[in-house]
């Protein structure tokens, strides 16, 4: 196809970037990189074996892609992360039989904070369980 000035612009970019030298980049290796680093970054902080981190980061980033990839996804960060995070062990001590005034101790909050936590943790996990006797069908 020609322009306006008669000259041709069927261009192909792949042609076009080997012929300038420029290697063909995808915004997702950027992303792969940043998270090799930060699982790195995590294990060192735990005094991991430097000997493993970096085949475990590896790993860990591989079942990332694995099971988050080709779709877009949120990912929190800062306080409601861990927040989540809070929430989550909260509900699995329970589940493993821990009180809930042995956690409102352990975790420095009150036992109905608690109590809330646990409610909306276990509605979760309801919604994750299969539904085995189609009550959620139409």
């Amino acid at each position: 196809m020609s322009d306006m000035f008669g000259e041709d612009r069927d261009v192909d970019p792949d042609k076009a970037l080997a012929a300038v030298g420029v290697p063909r980049t995808y915004r997702w290796q950027g992303t792969l990189q940043d998270m090799l680093s930060a699982v790195r970054l995590a294990m060192q902080q735990q005094r991991l074996d430097d000997s493993v981190i970096d085949r475990a980061a590896e790993a860990v980033v591989m079942q990332l892609c694995d099971t988050l990839g080709g779709q877009i996804t949120y990912l929190p960060r800062g306080v409601a992360i861990r927040r989540a995070l809070r929430n989550a062990r909260i509900y699995a001590d329970s589940q493993r039989g821990a009180m809930p005034h042995e956690l409102a101790t352990r975790y420095r909050m009150s036992i109905q904070n608690i109590y809330d936590i646990i409610a909306r943790q276990r509605a979760l996990a309801r919604r994750a369980e299969p539904d085995l006797f189609g009550f959620d069908d139409p």
